[in-house]
């Protein structure tokens, strides 16, 4: 027997860009206020006949917010990526680059993984998440669902349109800003994105993730 439950998480506004698309204008940067579906999945409840304590959410919220919300985010591979990290040193744009690439089926490969994460150390391995659907809008949407039973493997992602504790405490830190840690301020430096290995580890998910 196998139980579910729903949470649907605010992501922020966010601006990204798919270079790849030249044949259409989402080539271009616009933005989103996306939010992110999130289904959790075990096979016993807790002692209060709950599959996830939706209250215990709030540093996987803010670690989704962190990465999302009024970011621009782009492709490590964009031909631009040079031009976006002048304009997050100029201080008109915060900069997010993320090794897998962007777009909606992207984005919920990235939650997915990072929700999973959060959901097995936070329960000891009794909860898993099975599916994440992110929307653009009431029209747009993507889903990446696990296969199996370890989110290491190819994920299925699907698209539908009428038109086209702190978590530092439960793995490594996850996304940080350089400009974060105790220093005299100075101009955000730049790390280079680094491939991610795909191997479930403390932090394992975001090593294809910098920050600008």
């Amino acid at each position: 027997m196998k139980f579910t439950s729903n949470k649907v998480i605010d992501l922020g506004s966010s601006a990204f860009r798919q270079w790849r698309s030249t044949h259409s204008h989402c080539q271009f940067i616009h933005g989103y206020r996306l939010t992110a579906n999130i289904t959790f999945e075990c096979d016993h409840l807790d002692e209060r006949n709950w599959c996830m304590d939706f209250g215990n959410l709030k540093d996987l919220k803010k670690t989704l917010e962190y990465t999302f919300d009024h970011k621009l985010v782009v492709a490590s591979d964009d031909p631009q990526l040079e031009l976006f990290k002048q304009l997050d040193d100029a201080g008109v744009a915060e900069l997010v680059i993320l090794e897998a690439g962007v777009g909606c089926e992207r984005f919920a490969e990235f939650v997915l993984k990072t929700a999973d994460t959060y959901a097995d150390e936070a329960t000891g391995g009794r909860v898993r998440v099975q599916r994440v659907q992110i929307n653009e809008h009431e029209n747009n949407y993507a889903t990446c669902y696990r296969v199996g039973d370890d989110v290491n493997v190819t994920f299925v992602t699907t698209q539908t349109s009428t038109t086209h504790l702190q978590l530092e405490d439960i793995h490594d830190p996850v996304l940080t800003l350089e400009s974060e840690q105790p220093a005299t301020p100075a101009p955000n430096p730049r790390a280079a994105p680094v491939g991610n290995t795909g191997t479930k580890t403390k932090g394992g998910w975001f090593a294809g993730t910098t920050w600008g």
